[in-house]
């Protein structure tokens, strides 16, 4: 396990949300807290996103390629699907463009960028 710096910046047609931080990294695992939401993000041959608060987020993205997630609510579970349209993995940055789906409606498109450096 290794504490690492984090910048990650999630964008759609509407907003921009940048967080910059401290988190961890074990094994394909990053994890971090962001605004009381811890994030946890697993790179495989299929990425996962899970943001857990109040809810429970949870997508999952290959490139070109639809995949099904879930939103866990008080009200009740959302079924998701994500199209990932771009993925760029590097050594210490990760780089998705996909679009979040319900019912087969378009909710938006969405770009996820996360840099992070070990914490010395």
């Amino acid at each position: 396990m290794s504490k690492i710096n984090i910048i990650a910046t999630l964008k759609n047609t509407s907003e921009t949300h940048t967080f910059k931080g401290k988190g961890i990294k074990r094994n394909n695992q990053i994890i971090y807290n962001d605004e009381n939401v811890q994030t946890k993000i697993t790179i495989d041959k299929i990425i996962t996103i899970e943001r857990k608060s109040n809810y429970h987020l949870k997508i999952n993205l290959k490139n070109g390629i639809k995949e099904h997630g879930t939103y866990i609510t008080n009200y009740g579970i959302i079924n998701l699907e994500t199209f990932a349209t771009k993925i760029i993995q590097k050594k210490d940055e990760l780089e998705i463009t996909y679009k979040l789906m319900v019912n087969q409606d378009l909710i938006d498109t969405f770009t996820y960028n996360l840099k992070f450096t070990l914490d010395t």
